[in-house]
């Protein structure tokens, strides 16, 4: 699993390394000291089973499966032999609410990699630094590795720190890179990206379009676990079996290794376009076809090793190929909550809905278009008064005409509040909001977003959208 040069281990065969040592594929290899960082001194492998031991293995692992609905299983337990194969451009997230099991489930699939792990003592924990969660992610070569609870709370400043640090983590993840640092006497040391895969779990989803186009999102709401089969699950984990069948995985792909790695890389490709149809991200058909190429491995040493049948190979390989899908086309949604246009606009209304921001006639008054308030509000007299900064300004015919600066300050501030910032400048979000269809008009002429109206008396320059992209509404 883990490099003897990230984990200090002395090589002198071949196999892989994990914490007791290392596994070929005759079993255990002898030759091996090992010296694991503290956070994955419970990675360990049995000798790999064999005979009936083997198959009671293998079935106990596929048992997951029932443990939750197909298109969160499914992914999870994909990634766990996947990440054997070699180094992969993504990571998941098990996201839910507290209480629905996220932490349970991910141990599970944590304890292929060493039955010592468990639901409180998983290697990573979104509470630890930036910088030791990738040398964690370093250091755990050619394993599934997880980071537990993020759940950023506390002030807006620590709310900010959670999501920046996730960003990052997850983006080396997604780009297999590592950053740059200097030596004191200023040569640059040996970047440390991530050589595993990172299940994260946690309450949030790391906000950010390009972050959440690097993670497979799969959600787990309070009635999906099964809570009986997880009882038995985790009786197969204490046993030592997940471990054991990942230790006969590991010994089954060792004296095949490059072949296989050279076979997937190459059917990668038909892979990814076979699933580019249902994906709403150019990089989700990838993580598909990534994902399918660990349950065809599982599936194909399972069938060697007389676990399942042929009919049974192919009945599970379409349910995951099904259930991989499924999870992938939920992607949308999260890419779009990630988009900084969608998130602006939705920002926005909430601003003008609530009173924090408001909208005018091109005269200065309160706009009478669509019987809206638009963040106008009756005072003790009676009368109309505006709330807020004034972002814009409606006209006739639904066109609304936003002021770039006020607006986007608006939304900032909002979205300090809320703990969900713009993560773009303002000049990147113009180009968002065009690149998404959403203004209705630029000034071709002289090659700007913007266009020029007189507003209020004054000539300005402003975005032009349709009112339909904000909500009228005010609050009850």
């Amino acid at each position: 699993m883990s490099s003897p040069t990230a984990v200090g281990a002395r090589r002198q065969g071949s196999g892989s390394i994990h914490g007791g040592g290392a596994l070929g594929a005759r079993g255990t290899v002898a030759g091996f000291e090992v010296d694991l960082p503290v956070a994955l001194t419970a990675l360990s492998l049995p000798d790999p089973p064999v005979g009936e031991d083997l198959i009671a293995a293998i079935r106990a692992s596929l048992r997951l499966v029932d443990l939750a609905p197909p298109h969160v299983s499914f992914p999870l337990l994909g990634a766990t032999y996947r990440a054997v194969l070699g180094e992969v451009d993504f990571a998941l997230h098990l996201a839910g609410p507290t209480g629905a099991g996220m932490s349970e489930l991910a141990s599970l699939i944590q304890r292929h990699f060493g039955a010592g792990f468990d639901a409180r003592h998983l290697p990573g924990s979104w509470s630890s630094t930036a910088n030791a969660l990738e040398l964690l992610a370093f250091t755990a070569k050619d394993m599934l590795v997880v980071i537990d609870d993020f759940a950023p709370g506390g002030q807006g400043t620590d709310v900010e720190r959670a999501h920046r640090d996730a960003d990052r983590v997850l983006r080396a993840q997604g780009n297999r890179s590592g950053r740059l640092r200097m030596r004191a006497d200023g040569t640059l040391r040996a970047a440390k990206p991530p050589r595993g895969l990172i299940l994260s779990t946690g309450e949030d989803l790391p906000r950010g379009q390009s972050v959440r186009a690097r993670v497979l999102a799969c959600e787990l709401s309070p009635s999906d676990l099964d809570w009986a089969t997880l009882t038995a699950c985790q009786a197969d984990a204490a046993a030592g079996r997940l471990a054991q069948a990942l230790a006969g995985f590991v010994s089954w792909v060792a004296p095949q290794r490059e072949a296989l790695q050279a076979d997937f890389r190459a059917w990668v490709p038909e892979l990814r376009q076979a699933a580019a149809g249902s994906a709403a991200h150019r990089r989700t058909p990838d993580i598909v076809a990534n994902l399918a190429v660990g349950w065809h491995y599982l599936l194909s040493w399972a069938l060697s090793a007389g676990a399942i049948n042929e009919d049974e190979w192919a009945a599970w390989w379409s349910r995951a190929w099904e259930a991989v899908g499924r999870a992938a086309g939920a992607q949308g949604y999260h890419q779009r909550g990630g988009e900084p246009a969608q998130r602006f606009l939705e920002l926005l209304s909430r601003a003008v809905a609530s009173g924090r921001a408001h909208l005018a006639s091109p005269d200065g008054d309160r706009p009478d278009v669509d019987g809206g308030v638009w963040g106008w509000r009756r005072n003790s007299h009676g009368d109309w008064e505006p709330k807020g900064e004034r972002v814009g300004w409606l006209a006739e015919g639904g066109n609304l005409y936003l002021d770039s600066d006020a607006s986007y300050a608006a939304v900032q501030r909002l979205g300090q509040e809320v703990g969900d910032r713009i993560s773009v400048t303002p000049q990147t979000l113009r180009k968002r909001l065009k690149e998404r269809g959403v203004l209705a008009s630029t000034d071709t002429n002289r090659q700007v977003l913007t266009v020029r109206r007189v507003l209020e008396g004054q000539r300005r320059e402003v975005l032009h959208l349709s009112s339909t992209m904000l909500s009228s509404s005010a609050p009850p």
